[in-house]
């Protein structure tokens, strides 16, 4: 039985998702249409769906009379885009740890297990399987949460920022900072229900990560040092 238009929309979508967030195009650059169709074996129709709702998460940028591009990276914006995570993240995360039960522990203890198991970084970024653990162990975090807007909005910012991670990978795994600790900490405040450590733990960790991102980027060249006097 051949496959839906819609289970053809979603595979099409997921999988430039996926080479979005891998680092497949380079952050700002068109995305025209012939070379997607041909790149997917899809139709104009099921591109410009997909593009759409990556729009809508922030990964591409859609400008009238030009087409789409993905979404270029800055140093202002991942100010902004880190201040609106930390803000919505640990709202969620205080919620989910003010409602969550015991299947919710269960599932934490389960995600942070996997994700002390799964090395950073050890295979190329197509087939790392480590930004998945990565964020289903952030995602079982908010799970308890009864907002599932305020759990959507969260999860779409952590899409938008896993361009600017994908871009300098290192900056997660360079020798100044021990990942698994600070994800441990993080799930033990969770699990023991103190939620002003929980959330002091993931705001410093997502200002951690930003911070070494602008370092890696202004190294690799794809972020504009003029930016830091603009921004300071």
């Amino acid at each position: 039985m051949a496959p839906s238009s819609s289970t053809r929309g979603e595979d099409v979508y997921q999988r430039i998702k996926v080479d979005l967030v891998s680092g497949e195009f380079w952050p700002g650059s068109k995305l025209p249409f012939a070379m997607l169709t041909e790149r997917y074996g899809s139709s104009a129709s099921v591109i410009r769906e997909g593009l759409s709702r990556l729009v809508e998460q922030g990964l591409v940028r859609s400008e009238p009379q030009l087409g789409y591009r993905v979404a270029p990276v800055s140093i202002r914006d991942l100010k902004d885009l880190t201040m609106a995570r930390c803000a919505v993240e640990t709202q969620a995360l205080r919620l989910s740890l003010q409602h969550g039960d015991l299947a919710w522990e269960s599932s934490v203890v389960a995600a942070i297990h996997a994700l002390e198991r799964t090395p950073v970084g050890t295979q190329p970024a197509s087939a790392d399987p480590w930004p998945l653990v990565h964020r289903r162990f952030h995602e079982a975090l908010l799970e308890g949460c009864p907002s599932q807007r305020l759990i959507n909005t969260a999860l779409g910012l952590r899409d938008a920022a896993e361009l600017y991670r994908r871009w300098s990978v290192p900056a997660d795994d360079n020798g100044n900072r021990d990942l698994n600790h600070e994800h441990r900490a993080i799930a033990d405040a969770a699990i023991n229900r103190d939620a002003e450590a929980a959330c002091r733990l993931l705001e410093e960790h997502l200002n951690l990560t930003a911070r070494l991102l602008v370092e890696r980027g202004l190294q690799e060249g794809f972020l504009d040092e003029s930016e830091l006097v603009e921004t300071a």
